[in-house]
């Protein structure tokens, strides 16, 4: 009987541990989010249905590299991203993220009879780390 007490306290123990990790990681952050902290379209009439962020490259994070990265592209008449291309960036390493996420985006589509205002635009994606605390204070 007691060994069948051992099994049920360490299966409770497991689950319960299972069920922590899992809450855990519905709550954090995701660390790909973290850092591309906004965007800048340019002047368009046209309104974003869906903005995807860019994933912040891991190898920028470690290296500590911050900047941006703009992609000019056409929006069709049903909202959809067409024909992106990276025209400038402060380091080659965001180009890529840059233009997946215009690709994951989308617009609101028009309505009929309304006109194109805007045939190409362009959205600027600044990529920017969280300050890193510094200790000041020297070992004695």
């Amino acid at each position: 009987m007691r060994d069948r007490k051992t099994r049920h306290s360490a299966f409770t123990a497991s689950v319960t541990g299972i069920l922590v990790l899992a809450a855990l990681q519905a709550f954090a952050v995701p660390e790909d989010s973290v850092g591309v902290t906004h965007f800048i379209d340019t002047t368009t009439d046209r309104v974003p249905a869906l903005t995807a962020f860019p994933k912040y490259p891991s190898v920028a994070r470690r290296d500590r590299i911050e900047g941006e990265a703009t992609v000019c592209f056409k929006i069709k008449a049903n909202g959809r991203i067409s024909r992106p291309v990276v025209t400038e960036y402060t380091h080659k390493i965001f180009s890529k993220p840059a233009l997946r996420a215009i690709k994951k985006s989308n617009f609101e589509p028009i309505g009929p009879g309304q006109i194109l205002a805007t045939a190409r635009t362009c959205r600027t994606y600044r990529f920017r780390l969280d300050p890193v605390a510094v200790d000041n204070d020297e070992p004695e």
